[in-house]
């Protein structure tokens, strides 16, 4: 199976030949990509927010098994003050129960609390949710525009694009998003190395991390001082099996 670096580095190079015809598009390319952004990061909110409620709900599964135990050990106790047989045994057991209905009451209290903030934070998902359908709904609409405007344009644009998309399908959407995220301020996101240098700031990259790039040939690495992706000097494919690729598609 085709490494996602590898996807990526195909992505990364078919986004620069399409970058030489952002002119021609207008503001739709930065519009596709400030977009996915928002996406990227409206799906973090929604998982952030599900796994607090996730806790919440673990939290509320304990507290009911503590609330029962707690019930139940009071009122051993208070059956245990009719069979004690001085004052001193009595006083240690109600001091006991007082101290359990305490507990009691502090959990239930906080159980409250936890049902109020998990109405608040299910209100909360639902917005979430719904922004995130129109925020989809929205990157949609900007891909239609800027499909009818590449219709109009020459057939090897309307090549890259097809295989962009193609692409885009096969690459793990982490590392989609996090390639997004970097070109929403950097065009070029992901570069090449060669020479032992970053291609985007040509900062000179650690002998170390170089020998790691070329041993953990599945983990993704980023240029220390640019942050841009780095496509190891292993990564190599030719821009006309990309178009036969697609032909044969």
């Amino acid at each position: 199976m085709e490494k996602d670096i590898s996807i990526l580095a195909k992505i990364a190079y078919v986004d620069k030949i399409l970058d030489e015809f952002e002119d021609e598009l207008g503001d739709l390319p930065k519009a596709i990509n400030s977009q996915e952004v928002v996406v990227s990061e409206k799906k973090d909110r929604i998982t952030e927010t599900e796994g607090i409620l996730n806790d919440i709900k673990v939290f509320v599964s304990t507290a009911k098994s503590t609330l029962v135990a707690l019930k139940e050990k009071e009122d051993k106790l208070s059956q245990q003050q009719f069979l004690v047989r001085n004052n001193k045994e009595f006083d240690a057991i109600s001091t006991e129960i007082k101290s359990l209905k305490s507990e009691h009451e502090k959990l239930s209290v906080k159980m409250r609390t936890e049902g109020i903030k998990e109405g608040n934070l299910l209100s909360i998902l639902d917005d979430q949710k719904k922004e995130l359908e129109d925020a989809i709904e929205r990157l949609a609409e900007v891909h239609r525009q800027y499909d009818e405007l590449t219709e109009e344009q020459s057939e090897d644009v309307q090549n890259y694009n097809k295989i962009r998309k193609q692409l885009r399908t096969k690459i793990n959407d982490t590392l989609y998003d996090r390639y997004a995220v970097i070109r929403a301020r950097i065009p070029d996101a992901a570069v090449q190395v060669k020479r032992g240098s970053c291609q985007g700031c040509y900062r000179q990259i650690p002998s170390q991390l170089i020998v790691d790039m070329r041993n953990q040939l599945d983990r993704i690495f980023q240029c220390e001082n640019c942050g841009r992706i780095l496509i190891p000097d292993w990564v190599e494919f030719d821009e006309d099996d990309l178009l036969a690729d697609k032909t044969e598609d």
